[in-house]
């Protein structure tokens, strides 16, 4: 178990590994989704997915000329979008919210396509880590979006599920960046700056820590105001934009920023992701309240 701990803390295994853990869930959800309409729905019947309608197809272009046009609109007037982190950050907005309404292959789908179309209007640095993040934010916001049928009183299992991911997540990197490699005088570099081991792994617990207990007095102050509608809408995003930091922004995307901001060195990764640690509190309450927004807004006038 060391050894293999050992290896995911080497160059940008830990990205291979997260991003190869998207592409099974995904293998396993398209095996299944076959199985069960096939063979569970109407045994013998030639496999159709129902979500490839028209009005979903429609949707679909709806979703990707938005998130293009708003990300290549952005960069004319804020040319700093050109910089892949940032805008990759722009069109994960509407990749998310296909995947919440419309499930986790449209929500893929529309990220592959919306990625490359942004890449043709805004040329910019090319990672194999983008493309990665872009189908990463829609189907996980798809798998997640499930908790959006759960009512007032069921939310506990999205609390639930929010706080087995955040401890699972906390135990699991709290254990591999202790195999962070050292100097001889046992420190890490990040930005070619020397910083004690014990820091880091410290330092994510700290940040899921606050995360947690941002979740807990976000529930009792809705709880406390009576509010348990909006509970059904913010605490689904809340687990959405979780998952979705961890394993894709955090693990994944500092691989792309890696490439990008720093030398070919095994340090550069861990820098960046450190870097993205740190920010894991902001950004997560800012998304959950952007993404809150907008899902209020679009969701009726789609059902509609």
């Amino acid at each position: 178990m060391d050894n293999f701990l050992k290896w995911l803390m080497s160059g940008n295994h830990l990205a291979y590994a997260s991003s190869l853990l998207t592409f099974c869930c995904l293998t396993l959800f398209g095996l299944g989704s076959f199985i069960y309409k096939k063979y569970l729905v109407r045994k013998g019947e030639l496999f159709i997915s129902p979500t490839f309608n028209t009005k979903n197809i429609t949707y679909m272009g709806i979703m990707i000329a938005c998130s293009v046009s708003v990300t290549v609109v952005i960069s004319l007037v804020a040319p700093i979008t050109v910089f892949p982190p940032i805008r990759v950050a722009f069109e994960g907005i509407m990749i998310k919210i296909t995947g919440m309404i419309f499930g986790p292959i449209i929500g893929l789908i529309v990220g592959l396509i919306t990625e490359l179309l942004t890449m043709l209007f805004i040329p910019s640095f090319i990672h194999p880590a983008y493309f990665i993040v872009a189908i990463g934010f829609g189907f996980w916001a798809g798998m997640a979006s499930f908790t959006f049928k759960l009512k007032s009183k069921q939310q506990w299992i999205t609390i639930t599920i929010i706080t087995l991911f955040i401890i699972a997540a906390t135990a699991f990197l709290y254990n591999t960046l202790q195999h962070l490699r050292t100097d001889e005088n046992g420190n890490v570099k990040l930005f070619g700056i020397p910083v004690k081991k014990e820091l880091i792994p410290m330092l994510f617990i700290i940040m899921m820590g606050v995360l947690l207990l941002i979740c807990y007095i976000m529930c009792g102050i809705f709880v406390l105001l009576k509010k348990q509608k909006w509970l059904e809408i913010i605490l689904p995003i809340f687990l959405i934009c979780i998952v979705t930091e961890i394993l894709i922004t955090v693990l994944t995307a500092a691989w792309g920023d890696a490439g990008l901001l720093t030398s070919n060195t095994d340090d550069g990764y861990i820098s960046m992701v450190a870097l993205r640690v740190v920010q894991i509190p902001l950004k997560i309450i800012f998304n959950t309240a952007l993404l809150s927004t907008v899902y209020s807004v679009l969701r009726p006038l789609i059902k509609k």
